[in-house]
């Protein structure tokens, strides 16, 4: 599966809402296999993954949202200290994502400017324990 950096962020604090029907319903099969079968194989891509498929800011394979995925991607790969193309098992990447990003004030940083940021935050209680 190919994922792009933030992706690994917004999959762990996704709570059934989403840019539309089709998308959420994506996502939440997506994340119902990783769940499933959490030693899936994941590379990190800064270009559309697996998850854009479904999302209406996607077109013909190209982000029409990429000065501000691009920006929430570079944080997520500094702060976790991925690189692109990096590869490793949906446990392995969601952990370091989570213990280095989500738990820290890093995911204020980097999320800030996301549509979602707000949703997001309400979540943030379930990564202090």
């Amino acid at each position: 599966m190919q994922l792009r950096p933030h992706h690994l962020l917004c999959m762990q604090k996704f709570t059934g809402h989403g840019y539309s029907p089709a998308f959420t319903a994506h996502m939440t099969a997506l994340l119902q296999s990783l769940r499933t079968h959490p030693e899936t194989a994941v590379s990190l891509t800064c270009g559309c993954d697996d998850l854009c498929a479904a999302c209406p800011h996607q077109q013909s394979g190209i982000c029409t949202s990429a000065e501000t995925t691009a920006g929430l991607d570079a944080g997520t790969l500094a702060a976790a200290g991925f690189s692109v193309r990096e590869s490793g098992t949906w446990a392995a990447l969601a952990e370091a994502a989570r213990t280095r990003i989500l738990q820290t004030d890093a995911f204020h940083q980097i999320c800030a400017c996301c549509e979602w940021y707000p949703l997001c935050r309400q979540t943030e209680a379930d990564y202090e324990k």
